[in-house]
């Protein structure tokens, strides 16, 4: 808080607060409809198109982005492949630390992102998170992509997101991105704080050479190049050649004819010559046109190593190279695309949404992109036998697995119930029934008789030694007596021992 020189209290200014609703306008910088820049494209005008981009002009460079998969076959599926892959991830939100606040940011932001995509009646299509995500992974071939962030009322949440195209930036004067418009065709606007959403791959410091357009536009002017070849060799020696030869009366007077009915196989199929006239066709020697398809080969799987890392198909992996190895190379690459998409939703959306709504200082949410895949049941299953196994020998080496680690390990919760050794009608070793059990002799009760027959014996013995001088003849009696006195006890004892025998006898004619 801050005070004036009179004591009283300086109101503090309020947050800034973002637009609401879409504010870029995107006006159309060129007719679309009449450029189209990988048309007729050579090398000379390939490196030309480079260089504008080298300087900050980067609008050739991405409509050229934009066409390649429209035109090569083998761009458009390793692309498509490249971004289903990212695509098709799951994701959630992790709070910042473990604090209520923080927790209740995750939750709260959660909610806005689930809102947004919604028709607008003013703003028209806007995308969803989920779209914002797909539109973010364009980036792989012009090196960055952008999005305009639709706010709310006061930045209190998003109607959605608006993708701008990559020819509407300019890099001319600096290295970070400004908005082409009209009155600024070369080195565009600067753009408001929180207003895009700018995500990049690019290994060094300038974003408009760290695309893969670079590469495989190359490849791809050579590939049209060889296609071009290939399509000229099949047409002279792939398809049938009329000759027709003739004398010089017969040329005279039917040459019109002639040349009529040679037109009729078709362009460039036939020729009409005098018998005067020797023509020969060459062609190079051992070749039958192969040489054109290995090319084509060779730049196809180029192309794919440079989207994928990799050109092993599911028809010939086979071994370490075709198999383990280049998966996990496909799984680096989806794992570099999706921290590099985390850390710039996490920086120019959740870090600013956080300004906007909460103090400074409060633990910013984050995105987690799920690129592990899941295992099949088979897998799993042994992975958990495996670990039940591994628990098992830790407890009878004399070590305490503690429930909750094993609740982390299982993923569900756990308690522990003394076992039951060999449990009655199973003998835990084969499918047989185990020997019935022999019945448990009641202690109580031979407790009892054993008492009543013998504790009036230990006591008058007791009596009987307790240090007096006892005559040999009352001595005697009194020993009687106490074996007489004994009698119910003795009785009783008898009548227990002939029970447990009947009871040994029937349990022996049962077995």
């Amino acid at each position: 808080m801050i005070f004036d020189q009179f004591g009283r209290l300086i109101p503090e200014r309020d947050r800034h607060v973002p637009v609401s609703g879409a504010q870029i306008v995107l006006e159309p910088l060129t007719d679309r409809e009449s450029r189209d820049v990988s048309r007729g494209l050579t090398p000379q005008y390939l490196d030309r198109i480079l260089q504008q981009a080298n300087g900050g002009d980067t609008e050739a460079q991405s409509r050229l982005s934009r066409e390649l998969p429209e035109k090569n076959f083998a761009v458009a599926h390793a692309l498509r492949t490249r971004r289903n892959a990212l695509s098709g991830c799951g994701w959630h939100l992790e709070p910042g630390d473990g604090s209520a606040l923080a927790q209740e940011a995750a939750q709260r932001l959660k909610s806005d992102l689930d809102a947004t995509g919604m028709l607008h009646p003013e703003l028209g299509r806007i995308e969803s998170f989920p779209g914002l995500l797909r539109n973010l992974s364009d980036a792989i071939l012009p090196g960055f992509s952008a999005a305009e962030i639709v706010w709310r009322p006061g930045g209190r949440g998003f109607y959605g997101f608006r993708p701008i195209e990559q020819r509407f930036f300019s890099f001319a004067k600096s290295y970070t991105p400004r908005l082409r418009t009209t009155g600024h065709l070369y080195d565009g606007e600067e753009i408001a704080h929180g207003k895009i959403i700018f995500h990049e791959l690019c290994d060094g410091g300038d974003p408009v050479r760290g695309g893969l357009i670079r590469p495989l536009c190359w490849l791809h002017c050579f590939s049209q190049l060889n296609m071009k070849d290939r399509l000229s060799f099949i047409e002279r020696y792939g398809m049938p050649f009329v000759r027709a030869t003739v004398d010089q009366a017969t040329w005279d007077k039917e040459k019109v004819t002639l040349n009529d009915l040679i037109s009729n196989f078709g362009p460039r199929g036939g020729g009409v010559f005098s018998r005067g006239v020797e023509v020969d066709l060459l062609q190079a020697a051992n070749s039958n046109g192969d040489v054109y398809a290995a090319l084509a080969q060779y730049l196809d799987d180029a192309i794919t190593k440079v989207l994928l890392g990799q050109t092993a198909s599911s028809g010939d992996s086979a071994g370490l190279s075709g198999g383990d190895a280049q998966s996990q190379v496909r799984d680096d690459i989806l794992c570099a695309d999706a921290r590099a998409m985390e850390d710039t939703v996490n920086r120019d959306l959740f870090a600013v949404w956080m300004e906007y709504n909460y103090p400074a200082g409060t633990p910013v949410p984050k995105l987690r992109i799920e690129t592990e895949p899941p295992e099949d049941g088979k897998a799993e299953a042994d992975t958990a036998l495996v670990k039940a196994q591994a628990i098992q020998t830790l407890a009878a080496a004399g070590y305490v697995v503690p429930e909750d680690e094993v609740r982390k390990v299982f993923g569900y919760a756990v308690t522990y119930r003394e076992p039951q050794q060999n449990p009655a009608g199973w003998s835990g070793q084969s499918m047989e029934l185990a020997e019935p059990a022999k019945p448990e002799t009641p202690r109580t009760e031979l407790a009892d008789a054993l008492e009543a027959w013998l504790g009036p014996l230990a006591d008058e013995l007791s009596s009987l030694t307790d240090g007096r001088d006892v005559p040999d003849e009352e001595f005697r009696k009194r020993l009687a007596a106490c074996a007489d006195g004994g009698k119910n006890g003795s009785e009783a004892l008898q009548n227990y021992l002939e029970g447990q025998i009947y009871e040994g006898l029937a349990y022996g004619a049962g077995k």
